[in-house]
């Protein structure tokens, strides 16, 4: 697209955040658009519940910038996964839909891993007590003489 800061349009190709988020292991991915509140809502809901990394694009137009991908540019291409039967758990399925781009672009739950492995938290040995915002944090007298000891 031709713009202010990019007067002969874009000299790279469009990068593709939902293919690269199935590439690389991502277990929850799906896309919403803001002219559907209720929609992107229950995606909200699923990637926080989701014990793993979770995307979530949205399509949300700029009113003041944005001339060309507008509310009704969206609202005429954008078609629901879900009515369209479309299988989150299926890797292959959900990379063929994340390629599709023009005249028709999905929206729903992309991709739903069924067999995630343990998430991040219960990996990282520092975190099995809990998040870390939970700990105190005050140092013991020993623990800040040994910082102290440790820069000097």
């Amino acid at each position: 697209m031709v713009t202010k800061s990019t007067p002969g349009g874009n000299l790279e190709h469009m990068l593709n955040p939902m293919a690269l988020a199935l590439a690389m292991g991502c277990g929850y991915i799906g896309r919403g658009f803001s002219g559907d509140p209720k929609g992107l809502a229950e995606l909200y809901k699923g990637g926080i519940r989701y014990p793993g990394f979770a995307l979530i694009d949205v399509f949300s137009p700029c009113v003041t910038f944005n001339k060309h991908n507008t509310y009704q540019w969206f609202r005429e291409r954008v078609y629901s996964l879900e009515k369209e039967k479309h299988d989150p758990t299926d890797f292959h399925q959900a990379m063929d839909r994340a390629r599709e781009w023009g005249e028709r672009i999905p929206t729903g739950l992309l991709y739903h891993n069924p067999n995630r492995g343990p998430s991040l938290d219960a990996l990282d040995p520092v975190l099995r007590d809990g998040p870390l915002v939970h700990r105190p944090i005050e140092l013991s007298p020993g623990q800040r003489r040994a910082l102290v000891e440790e820069f000097m």
